[in-house]
């Protein structure tokens, strides 16, 4: 029994609305001398706790720790206060305490809340160690309970374990098969999602909008959508809220626009009259994103009202994907500027076009502002696109202390991946090779993305014999079977080390047609060792399948010049000319305070145009004083040596390299990006230039990134 004085208390604090109004009857029970009653307080801890505040959960904590014997009930509501907020690991100290509590045990209540909050937590262990005692406390037949498990095991997207607590399950409910289709969905596995859904047909259990929800998700994964436009016809034919429910519309309209079938998702869209959630706008949005079309997602994106971070997300997204990194960042400025922080999607996008762009400053950053190191090394999205990004701006150490910084039992295939593309990226073979081992070691299976990165690897670092092994190993260890790209990485591989016949012998014996950039590395191969009988059949198929790209001439005519085969050089410019085909314009830039500064080969429009011209004459003198002597043999052009080399002295990457030298202090790093492969002119000007200025020069260019240094290229001329 209570208290008689308690009594008119209770029904003061099941009427509260405010914390305000919350506060006054705590206030009460002090002044009539209950703040010892555990009931009342358990009541007050319920409402402070479960208000979805920070405020109400910290003042919930403040009365938990004034009660000497907490009982399961206060533990319960604490762990399920907290398994909704933004600290879901307290929820596991509560749990913690519990169990060193006398006589206070879990129950079926504690452990679907403890689980949530699992399952919002950047690790499986947790959730893993708290399974155990679940089968420990013999809770692991609750229906609720095993609901929870099956959910935390689905966000974790370890889907066979979240199909094992189902089939052991001697209870399903609607929830538990919506649990799993929906985790099916999530990975991507359309199929089992199918055939549970159909076995929850038979086993008598009427479907929801819920259930139609996670097939659309599943089924929004394929390229062929018949089955979608067939659960899409049994919705409107058995489910009457089909024309009200918002979710389920937007599910339909996500499945046609992932599909890449808008003209049906518009349809859906404009159904929706008035009504249209900002799901919807996002769906439409990424839609048009993914088709390339990104003028039509931005229309969409400005003709919204309200904008949430998904449609932010979806539109920077869109971008980076397009190749669009300039537009992806000045939205996410935008995005800023409105003080809408980002999560971990838009980390992910905006931390790609960094990398696609190479703005390491900004990329810098965003890593200070946004994510911290705990998270970082927790985060394995966050942790991939770091490393990539850090690659990709020409810091590799900082992508190699990062990926050192992550649990070993954390690590992914795909975060390998990033790293072995990096350090293939910038010719370190050997590390690449050794981190390939390692992913081994730990028992991850490598994918076809990660024979690609490791056999580029091999190829910028002329590994032979490794990449063959490697070539061999992809079908006979791993079942994969060669793709083109590793096909690619084979020629590419050969041909660097003057394998030439072998390369040609190699792309005869494909399974398949070989593709423009097979034809393009053997070329590129010819051109080095001026094998011009090879180099000419490389072209030819070049010329027959892209006959408009410039690349291809310009490749065959500098071969040719490099031969001194000049008529023949000068016949195939004079083909483009005659075709109208344009050389594909190379361009540079440079990062500087956070500022892209872009230049064109002779560009003279920069704002620091004086001062970039009196540092080239500068260099130029340098060099000459060096005993560099300019190399002109591939400007194929009427005119004389004295012009030749002005032409090749106001190459892109020259004029970038004046801006930084102008612009940087003494000793500091200066990074370049080229959209082309740096010739050979400057190449040798670059190494020298880094000895005479004493400056580390990185140049990333179409093919991999240089480090010059003390006169030296990292590539070793091999490029």
């Amino acid at each position: 029994m209570l208290p008689f004085e308690i009594s008119p208390l209770l029904p003061l604090l099941e009427s509260c609305k405010t914390i305000k109004q919350a506060f006054q009857v705590h206030a009460q029970i002090i002044l009539n001398g209950f703040e010892h009653h555990v009931f009342p307080i358990s009541r007050l801890i319920s409402f402070f706790a479960l208000l979805g505040s920070e405020e109400g959960l910290n003042y919930s904590q403040i009365l938990f720790c004034q009660i000497e014997h907490p009982n399961r009930f206060i533990y319960n509501t604490m762990i399920r206060g907290f398994s909704h907020s933004k600290f879901p690991e307290k929820a596991l100290v509560f749990y913690s305490s519990m169990l060193h509590q006398v006589n206070q045990s879990p129950n079926n209540f504690t452990f679907p809340f403890l689980l949530n909050s699992c399952a919002r937590l950047s690790t499986l262990k947790p959730g893993i160690q708290v399974h155990s005692h679940i089968i420990k406390f013999g809770f692991d037949l609750d229906l609720y309970v095993g609901n929870a498990l099956m959910h935390f095991y689905s966000v974790f997207k370890h889907l066979n374990d979240a199909q094992i607590v189902f089939e052991g399950s001697l209870v399903r409910d609607l929830v538990s098969y919506n649990t799993v289709i929906n985790g099916y969905g999530l990975v991507g596995r359309p199929g089992p999602a199918l055939r549970l859904f159909r076995k929850m047909q038979e086993s008598g259990i009427v479907p929801d909008e819920f259930t139609f929800v996670a097939l659309l998700s599943a089924f929004s994964s394929l390229d062929d959508c018949r089955i979608g436009k067939q659960i899409h016809g049994f919705v409107y034919r058995n489910l009457s809220c089909v024309y009200s429910n918002g979710l389920l519309k937007t599910a339909i309209l996500d499945m046609y626009a992932k599909s890449g079938l808008m003209d049906l998702a518009e349809r859906v869209f404009s159904s929706m009259a008035s009504n249209k959630s900002t799901a919807a706008w996002s769906s439409m949005i990424s839609g048009y994103a993914r088709r390339g079309e990104t003028a039509a997602a931005r229309r969409m994106f400005d003709q919204m009202d309200r904008r949430d971070l998904i449609c932010w997300t979806a539109m920077i997204s869109g971008y980076s994907q397009s190749g669009q990194y300039s537009e992806a960042l000045e939205l996410f400025a935008q995005m800023e500027d409105l003080g809408i922080r980002p999560d971990e999607c838009t980390m992910a996008a905006v931390l790609s076009a960094c990398a696609g762009l190479g703005a390491l400053s900004l990329g810098e950053r965003l890593h200070s502002r946004y994510i911290g190191g705990e998270l970082c090394s927790q985060n394995i999205i966050l942790s991939t696109a770091l490393i990539d990004m850090y690659s990709k701006s020409g810091k590799i150490d900082s992508s190699l202390h990062m990926f050192h910084g992550i649990p070993k039992g954390l690590r992914t295939v795909s975060l390998f991946n990033s790293m072995i593309s990096g350090l293939a990226q910038h010719g370190l073979g050997e590390s690449a090779l050794a981190v390939f081992r390692e992913m081994e070691s730990l028992g991850l299976r490598p994918d076809s993305v990660s024979f690609v990165a490791v056999l580029s690897a091999c190829s910028h670092s002329g590994l032979i014999e490794e990449g063959k092994e490697l070539f061999r190993s992809m079908l006979d260890v791993y079942g994969i079977r060669p793709h083109k790209e590793h096909y690619g990485c084979m020629v590419d591989l050969l041909g660097r080390d003057g394998c030439l016949d072998e390369a040609y012998d190699l792309i005869r014996s494909m399974p398949f047609e070989a593709n423009s950039v097979i034809w393009r590395a053997l070329l590129g191969s010819c051109k080095l060792h001026g094998n011009v009988k090879i180099g000419e059949v490389a072209a030819q198929k070049l010329i027959e399948l892209e006959p408009d790209h410039g690349a291809h001439y310009i490749l065959l005519s500098n071969m040719l010049a490099n031969t001194n085969k000049w008529e023949q050089a000068v016949r195939v410019r004079k083909l483009m000319e005659d075709k109208g085909i344009q050389k594909p314009p190379g361009w540079s830039y440079t990062e500087f305070q956070g500022t892209i500064h872009w230049f064109l080969a002779s560009d003279k429009s920069h704002l620091q145009d004086k001062r970039i011209e009196s540092m080239l004459q500068d260099m130029a003198m340098q060099l000459k004083s060096a005993g560099y002597v300019p190399n002109t043999a591939q400007v194929v052009f009427d005119i004389d040596e004295e012009e030749k080399e002005t032409v090749v002295s106001c190459h892109s990457e020259k004029l970038a390299l004046a801006f930084g030298l102008v612009n940087s202090s003494t000793g500091e790093t200066i990074r370049i990006m080229k959209n082309l492969r740096v010739c050979g002119d400057c190449h040798s000007a670059f190494k020298l230039l880094s000895k005479i200025y004493c400056r580390e020069i990185i140049v990333r260019d179409a093919s991999r990134f240089h480090h010059f240094k003390n006169g030296c290229c990292s590539c070793k001329d091999f490029w």
